[in-house]
């Protein structure tokens, strides 16, 4: 499960691509994103920071709009579902063209804000205990 927060720059996502693409052989990876409400699917190229056998770093700013450049704008919150595909180009955008599936799964997007403080809670300290 991949969790975001929405219009923040700077963020990353960790997947396990190599163990899955071992008879895959691409350069580069096509996210799609798909609303659980909505069912829209957005794409976008997948800017990898590293990828070895172990994990796949992908760095994601959903404040802009730029899916080449491995940015996508997601502005609400909410559950989507996610597919990674492994391709030979760096700006395909559509999943027929790429070599194949690799991985798939859910993407949660977070909320910042606070709905409920914690209360301080005081507990006397001058409590005798009788046996």
């Amino acid at each position: 499960m991949i969790e975001l927060l929405p219009n923040t720059s700077g963020q990353f996502i960790y997947l396990t691509l190599k163990e899955k693409a071992k008879y895959i052989s691409s350069e580069y990876y096509l996210i799609e994103i798909e609303g659980e409400f909505t069912r829209k699917k957005r794409y976008f190229v997948a800017d990898i920071v590293i990828d070895n056998e172990r994990y796949t770093k992908i760095a994601i700013d959903t404040s802009t709009e730029a899916p080449t450049s491995g940015n996508l704008l997601i502005s609400e919150t909410g559950q989507y579902w996610y597919k990674v595909y492994g391709q030979d180009s760096a700006t395909n955008l559509d999943p027929n063209n790429t070599v194949g599936e690799i991985e798939r799964g859910v993407l949660h997007v977070l909320t910042q804000e606070v709905y409920y403080n914690l209360p301080t809670i005081t507990l006397p300290d001058n409590i005798v205990y009788y046996d």
